[in-house]
This record gives C-alpha cells, sequence and structure tokens, in this order.
C-alpha cells in the first residue's frame, strides 16, 4: 500500500502545492478520492480472509459499527471490510504522514518553526 500512495504523491503534488503538514496532504491526495480507492482495493474479498484477520482485529469493526461506517449492515463480512478499512485508513494516515516527512524539503517548503 505504501508503494501505491508513494506513486499518488508524486503524480499529484509538485513544489508549487502549499502543503504544510501531514493532514493538509491526505487532504491532497484524497481531493479526487485517489487515496480511498488505494485502501479500498486493499480490503479483502474472500470470506476466508475475512474472518482470519477478524479473529485479530475486532476492535476495528467495532470502531466502523461506531462509527456508521458499516452502515448498521447485518452481514458479519461486510462489518469485517468495514473494519479493515478503518484499519487500512489509520496505516495510510501514518504512510502520508512518513511520507511528508521524507519529502519536506524536496517537495514541500516547509519552514521549520523555532
Amino acid at each position: 500500500m505504501k508503494a501505491d500512495i508513494k506513486d499518488l504523491l508524486l503524480n499529484n503534488i509538485d513544489s508549487r502545492d502549499e502543503i504544510t503538514d501531514s493532514g493538509e496532504l491526505y487532504d491532497h491526495l484524497d481531493y479526487a478520492g485517489g487515496l480511498h480507492e488505494i485502501i479500498d482495493s486493499n480490503i479483502d474479498i474472500y470470506y476466508y480472509d475475512l474472518r482470519k484477520w477478524a479473529v485479530d482485529n475486532y476492535d476495528f469493526i467495532d470502531e466502523a459499527i461506531e462509527s456508521g461506517i458499516a452502515g448498521g449492515d447485518d452481514d458479519f463480512h461486510k462489518l469485517i471490510q468495514g473494519g479493515q478499512y478503518m484499519a487500512l485508513n489509520q496505516d495510510a494516515i501514518e504512510i502520508v504522514e512518513e511520507l511528508f516527512n521524507e519529502y519536506t524539503g524536496k517537495l514541500f517548503n516547509v519552514e521549520e518553526v523555532a
């Protein structure tokens, strides 16, 4: 997933963009839905894989239910996919932050705060 997000960044950002933190970068990368397309493409579609993932990640499923991402769906597999979305979104936020730090000074002209 990191390679896909890095490609998205390199293809959609240039040094003229005024991005001052990783949150702005996240929003910029998802403006056209590109970031969420990457997240969606990493969600399991096979029931066995979903069940296997759910064993150790039930907290994300609960989070999806509480946040409304799961949409009140009674299909357990769809609930798991909602949980995976939450987990992958969290991973994407961390990856975007890493990439922002990696490219600060190269792509992003962020001035250091003293």
